[in-house]
């Protein structure tokens, strides 16, 4: 008695064809292809992964191949929609403004929270009476200060556009403009996503450089007089240059999970499991720099 063997259905995993499509999208924004704050725009399409999956279920036991095509179609249209979203000019900007008196203040815990867009970090201007000036525009900014005795805590933060996506078609680009004082020691403490950011500190006293990047592009210029500064950063599928000031001596250690690393040993020589500046303890002005990359690429120069 002979058995027949049915013939064998190839199945298409279509949790791959997600991660292929995600890492397009981050290979095309690798090249600037594609902005880094159109992370933003993508999440609110969420229920196409229910869209995908139902496609998979209805047709994908059957015809495979038709299911896979479809599924690219609907991917591509999403990716379609949403870069023109992100792209439209906003129907009217909206512009925040907000500065805080420096006073009698030694130091500073800033904490900066911002979520998809432009952010640019710098000092004011050696004279300016201010601890901080910021502005917004294309969305909400909102500021907490409080101060204890000589020692000022400010968190600035970015809220979420609540409304339902299509009544968010035309908001823009949000983008924020921060400077901060360059005559007390800082603490700063900065957490974006989907980001494109410039962080200029080279003229700012920072002490202690806390940060953590999601899906980001970011320029570092680190202090240049703050004596020491001790900095922890924290990347996920980001791309970052770091730039040490001439005459600032660095010790760097770098914890890849996946991405790669390319520092400057011209400047830094390997020396076991980190990098260091020659003469590094006798230096005047020190940075004590430890990088996590998981997923992206960092480069130290």
């Amino acid at each position: 008695m002979s058995e027949t063997k049915s013939p064998r259905k190839h199945r298409i995993s279509i949790w791959g064809i997600i991660l292929v499509f995600v890492g397009v999208v981050l290979l095309l924004q690798n090249f600037d292809l594609l902005p880094w704050g159109l992370w933003a725009m993508l999440w609110r399409f969420w229920p196409v992964i229910l869209i995908i999956i139902g496609i998979d279920i209805i047709i994908g036991r059957h015809k495979p191949w038709l299911s896979t095509f479809l599924v690219l179609v609907v991917l591509g249209a999403f990716l379609g929609v949403a870069v023109w979203q992100y792209q439209m000019p906003p129907c009217q900007e909206v512009i925040i403004t907000h500065s805080e008196p420096r006073g009698d203040l030694h130091e500073a815990v800033v904490e900066v929270d911002f979520q998809a867009g432009h952010l640019r970090l710098s000092a004011l201007p050696p004279d300016s009476p201010n601890l901080v000036e910021a502005l917004s525009r294309g969305a909400s900014l909102t500021a907490d200060f409080r101060r204890e005795d000589t020692v000022g805590n400010l968190r600035l933060n970015s809220t979420w556009d609540r409304r339902p996506p299509w009544r968010r078609v035309g908001t823009g680009w949000t983008e924020w403009e921060v400077e901060l004082t360059q005559d007390i020691s800082l603490t700063l403490e900065v957490q974006s996503d989907a980001v494109n950011a410039e962080l200029d500190l080279y003229h700012l006293k920072v002490t202690r450089l806390d940060l953590e990047l999601n899906a980001a592009n970011c320029e570092i210029m680190m202090p240049s007089g703050a004596a020491v500064t001790r900095a922890f950063i924290e990347a996920n599928a980001a791309n970052i240059e770091i730039t040490i000031p001439d005459g600032v001596a660095a010790r760097i250690e770098a914890d890849v999970t996946v991405g790669a690393i390319e520092i400057d040993e011209t400047r830094f020589p390997r020396r076991g499991d980190y990098y260091i500046s020659p003469g590094f303890e006798d230096a005047q002005n020190r940075i004590y720099l430890r990088i996590e990359l998981n997923a992206g690429f960092v480069e130290v120069s």
